[in-house]
């Protein structure tokens, strides 16, 4: 009795039902959509996490077995000097530069073949067809 109630309310109110039913599925489907954005989310930043621990690890293992032995060494003042960028009395700095060219002696050169504008160009064009011919 319950059961022929209910489906006569439900075919009774079918369009509303449908409404209802498409507005509970839209609702639903975002929900999931936002569930899938922060779960990816959160798996980018366990990579980042990860690669960056990864990344001290390997900084503080090349400073442990390489960099301490010549740090601990004679040439210490040397490398660390050269690190902040501090020059010795014995060092230079040696600094190219090209030659400037004087206004004076500078030619300009006007070439007959030198093309400027398109309307020059299809006439180079046509020129060159002509004579191919």
């Amino acid at each position: 009795m319950l059961k022929e109630k209910l489906w006569k309310l439900i075919l009774r109110h079918w369009n509303k039902f449908k409404i209802w039913w498409l507005i509970f599925a839209i609702i639903a489907m975002i929900v999931a959509v936002r569930t899938y954005i922060n779960y990816t989310t959160i798996q980018d930043a366990i990579r980042n996490v990860e690669n960056s621990i990864e990344n001290w690890e390997q900084e503080i293992a090349y400073t442990n077995q390489f960099l301490k032995k010549y740090l601990d060494s004679d040439y210490a003042d040397y490398f660390l000097a050269h690190k902040n960028n501090i020059l010795f009395d014995w060092e230079y700095i040696i600094r190219f530069e090209s030659p400037k060219e004087n206004e004076n002696n500078k030619e300009e050169v006007k070439d007959d073949n030198l093309i400027e504008t398109p309307q020059e160009s299809r006439r180079h064009f046509i020129k060159s067809k002509i004579n191919n011919w």
